[in-house]
């Protein structure tokens, strides 16, 4: 141990006494050599020295410890006769791009240690003689490899941390666009292909207002606009309740929460968009239920405070009618006409009060397979008459393969001929009457289709006593749809004015679960 400080002062001395080494301190070369030695050796970066050829000149304590070798050993020797030829032939190639670059150059450099494969960041440089030509390589390496783990280790939980938000995107629920700056559509997560209608090749590029109804759509732009002046917030950092577009252009309730994204290339908005649709149908349907158990309460009220004197009444006015009726052609025809009309009332009111009653009781259902088919054929049999009186041709289709529903076929066949009735009081000069039965999904759906005079506008027919005939309570679809609900299903409709109207009925099948 004592003799190798020696052997690199008297290598760093001659050096120096050839010009190798310069130094700012006074004295002889061989004490600046002495001093630039000891700063060498206790350096805890590997230094070393080669010639042209490649030939080892000089190498610093750091060196001989972690490669086992004494200065003397090395001395004379090349890369190749240290190393593996691949990892030798690494080293050399950096060599001579230094001496031909003839300035400084960086190198991450592999060699192996004790415990493996190390990385060094190598800064290596060349010296000149006199004449200011290149003749030796001096290199400093300094051992990076826990840095290069931890870059790495870094790199892996980056990207376990991306793939991870990739799928959570890919596979949530809910609508995830991304927009630029410039409201562009960046990214368009397959649930907003879904929720939209829109593949991702339609929607990326395009304006975001493409999803959005009005007054949103006209807005959007202006408001991106305001932000960026402004920094004013309306919807980022907010849950808000919006009325969304699809592609084949309905619209629907949806749930939007904007979140600004800071990346490298610019900043862009990210929206997470869920569908509320059926959470606002569910809500709705309560509040109807609420209201309508509200009327019920009433109902049983009232039929039990009205029902029993409007029977008295019923009664009387019967036995006047019939001491009328003794008198023959000396009975007033004033009087005659009036009780007639006090009859018809009393009927409109015992009718009135019969509804009430179906709307308030807690009905029982025997649900069991059903064969739609006949359910609409059995409703049909008792109308056929009435439908050739009026003028009504009717059309029936159904596939043979329909499979049965789940339903109580007395309340079934109630809502039905509910709904025919209605059918052929709108089409008082005649018209066609189709009934169209087909599988939707997991449900069979029923089409009640008239060409009559259509339901006006802003006329809800669901509404309790809403009507838009001059005799009717304004119940019976109420209680239609409380037969359907209770079935699992749902009873929609659409109609134009003059044209007619459809009925839509689902219900679920039997094998369905309720």
């Amino acid at each position: 141990m004592t003799e190798e400080p020696q052997t690199h002062r008297k290598m760093l001395s001659q050096a120096g006494e050839s010009g190798v080494v310069s130094c700012c301190a006074k004295g002889n070369p061989r004490d600046r050599a002495e001093l630039l030695g000891a700063m060498i050796d206790n350096s805890t970066r590997v230094i070393y020295l080669k010639d042209r050829e490649g030939r080892y000149l000089l190498v610093n304590r750091q060196y001989e410890t972690l490669f086992h070798l004494t200065c003397e050993e090395i001395a004379g020797k090349t890369d190749h006769d240290l190393f593996p030829r691949e990892i030798a032939d690494a080293f050399r190639a950096n060599d001579l791009e230094v001496l031909a670059a003839g300035s400084p150059l960086e190198f991450e450099e592999s060699v192996p240690q004790d415990d493996g494969l190390h990385t060094y960041l190598s800064n290596k440089f060349p010296l000149r003689d006199a004449a200011g030509l290149p003749y030796a390589v001096c290199g400093i390496s300094n051992d990076i490899t826990e840095r290069k783990r931890s870059e790495r280790m870094e790199a892996l939980e980056r990207e376990r941390a991306e793939t991870w938000l990739d799928r959570l995107i890919e596979t949530t629920q809910d609508a995830v666009v991304s927009i630029d700056r410039q409201g562009r559509i960046v990214a368009f997560n397959p649930s907003a292909e879904r929720i939209f209608g829109y593949t991702r090749a339609e929607a990326e590029g395009k304006n975001v207002s493409l999803l959005m109804a009005e007054p949103y759509a006209s807005e959007h732009a202006d408001y991106l606009a305001r932000y960026d002046k402004t920094g004013e917030r309306r919807a980022i950092g907010l849950i808000r309740t919006v009325i969304a577009k699809r592609k084949n252009g309905e619209v629907f309730p949806a749930e939007l929460s904007v979140t600004e994204v800071t990346t490298q290339d610019d900043i862009r908005y990210a929206a997470f968009i869920r569908d509320v649709s059926e959470k606002s149908r569910l809500q709705n349907q309560l509040i109807e239920s609420e209201r309508l158990a509200a009327v019920g309460a009433t109902a049983a009220r009232l039929a039990h405070e009205i029902g029993n004197p409007l029977n008295g009444m019923a009664v009387t006015a019967q036995l006047l009618e019939r001491r009328l009726a003794r008198h023959g052609d000396t009975a007033d025809e004033a009087v005659q006409s009036a009780l007639r009309r006090l009859m018809e009332e009393i009927s409109r009111l015992s009718s009135l009060i019969h509804e009430f009653s179906s709307l308030s009781r807690r009905e029982k259902y025997n649900f069991r397979p059903v064969s739609l088919r006949a359910a609409v054929a059995e409703v049909l049999d008792f109308e056929t008459t009435n439908y050739g009186a009026l003028g009504i041709r009717v059309e029936k289709n159904f596939p043979q393969d329909l499979p049965p529903v789940r339903a109580d076929i007395d309340k079934l066949k109630q809502a039905i001929l509910n709904l025919v009735k209605n059918a052929a009081e709108a089409m008082p000069r005649g018209g066609m009457l189709t009934l169209h039965g087909r599988r939707s999904g997991e449900q069979a759906a029923l089409d009640i289709i008239d060409t009559g005079l259509g339901i006006p506008d802003g006329v809800d027919i669901f509404e309790p006593f809403a009507t838009t005939k001059s005799s009717g309570t304004g119940l019976g679809l109420v209680i239609v749809r409380q037969i359907v609900s209770a079935h699992g299903g749902s009873v929609t409709y659409s109609s134009e004015r003059g044209k007619g109207t459809v009925f839509h009925l689902t219900l679920p099948f039997h094998t369905s679960r309720p």
